[in-house]
């Protein structure tokens, strides 16, 4: 009997080597070349989180993926496997704090670090790249560089061609929504609830609510990707388990993203430390915060983004107001470099209350495959013929 398969359109129709609808976020500083290579070899769609990379640290941990996939993309039109995400925002701080071209890419200064990233990301053929929190030109102005660049790199400079790459866009409103399908040229729509760890908006609103309203809204908009096909949808926010993957097949969605679930592997680059508070951690010990942000001076994120980690000392001392931003930040770089767990961040979504063991990447796939396979078996048992 053949092996069974959870079967989408993502992975029927715009990403046919996927074997399971489940993808690993592209979490910075957490997701590198190590967990992004055994989540796809494992059978899901990794990215690595570029955000904070330079363009030689991205070389360095895109080795991790060819190893882990059997070595580079041959010439011709073979593609990695993988994907990379970037940060719109931290693009443009790369760009000299210069928005994207509008133009064409050919306005893009050549000394420009966002330019280098965006190109080492793309000489290596990945099948999909991820753009994610940015003002509304600034996100629809590095999704362009990105389609020109890899028209140049990669498909002689023909300005329609690009449709074997495949562009993820992260949204946390009706409104950006939107802006991805019609503005930002998406293939795929990333639904991000408020339960998301890790960067997100604040007032985004429950994935429960928020991605059935972009279900129903997606056929009135108009595309602008260059397939000219409706872009696919990935639920976000909270997930864990194969459970929560079928429930958000069942509301429209054509896939869903881990991100929490993903941290708990060997190949995450998250301390020991840091795996040991996530799996410690109960449901009623994340929050969205800004305190990390003002600790580590990360604070360049769009208005209305804030975090959602673990709750501490750093988290407590921000909320009391004791001392002042520079003594709290002092505080926190004594911490990192002491590990001292009861201040340092660890990102976590809602549902880290769900996980409490380590286990290789691989097989967090093919469990979290096999618990929704079971869990719409189970579903399709109830349903019955009206006599």
């Amino acid at each position: 009997m053949s092996a069974k398969r959870l079967l989408t359109p993502l992975t029927t129709q715009l990403l046919p080597q996927l074997r399971a609808p489940i993808v690993c976020g592209p979490m910075a500083n957490a997701s590198g070349g190590a967990l992004t290579g055994a989540v796809c070899a494992g059978g899901g769609l990794g990215f690595i989180g570029a955000g904070y990379y330079t363009a030689s640290q991205l070389k360095e941990e895109l080795e991790h993926v060819y190893k882990a996939l059997g070595g580079r993309p041959e010439r011709g039109r073979a593609r990695l496997e993988a994907g990379i995400g970037f940060l719109a925002w931290r693009l443009t701080a790369m760009n000299d704090n210069q928005p994207p071209p509008s133009l064409g890419s050919s306005d893009l200064d050549a000394s420009s670090q966002a330019l280098a990233l965006i190109d080492e990301a793309l000489r290596a053929k990945p099948r999909a790249v991820w753009m994610s929190f940015g003002e509304r030109e600034e996100l629809v102005g590095w999704c362009r560089v990105v389609r020109e660049r890899e028209a140049a790199l990669n498909g002689g400079g023909k300005a329609k061609w690009g449709t074997e790459l495949k562009l993820f866009v992260g949204v946390g409103t009706r409104d950006e929504a939107r802006c991805a399908v019609e503005e930002a040229g998406a293939d795929v729509v990333v639904v991000t609830g408020v339960e998301a760890g890790g960067h997100g908006l604040g007032a985004s609103p429950p994935l429960a609510s928020f991605l059935p309203l972009v279900r129903a809204q997606l056929p009135s908009w108009q595309t602008s990707n260059p397939a000219g096909s409706q872009p696919l949808l990935l639920a976000a926010g909270g997930l864990h388990s194969g459970q929560s993957l079928a429930a958000c097949l069942a509301q429209g969605a054509d896939g869903a993203v881990f991100g929490t679930r993903f941290l708990m592997t060997p190949e995450a680059a998250y301390t020991p430390e840091q795996k040991q508070i996530l799996t410690d951690a109960d449901e009623s010990r994340t929050k969205r915060t800004m305190a990390f942000d003002e600790a580590r001076g990360t604070m360049g994120w769009p208005k209305g983004v804030d975090g959602r980690g673990v709750v501490n000392e750093t988290v407590h001392d921000y909320e009391r107001g004791l001392g002042n931003p520079e003594s709290r930040r002092e505080r926190y770089g004594e911490a990192v470099k002491e590990k001292d767990t009861k201040r340092i961040v660890t990102w976590a979504g809602t549902g880290v209350g769900n996980v409490s063991k380590i286990m290789p990447a691989a097989e967090v796939v093919q469990e979290i495959e096999k618990e929704a396979i079971d869990a719409v078996e189970r579903l399709g048992a109830m349903v019955g013929t009206k006599e």
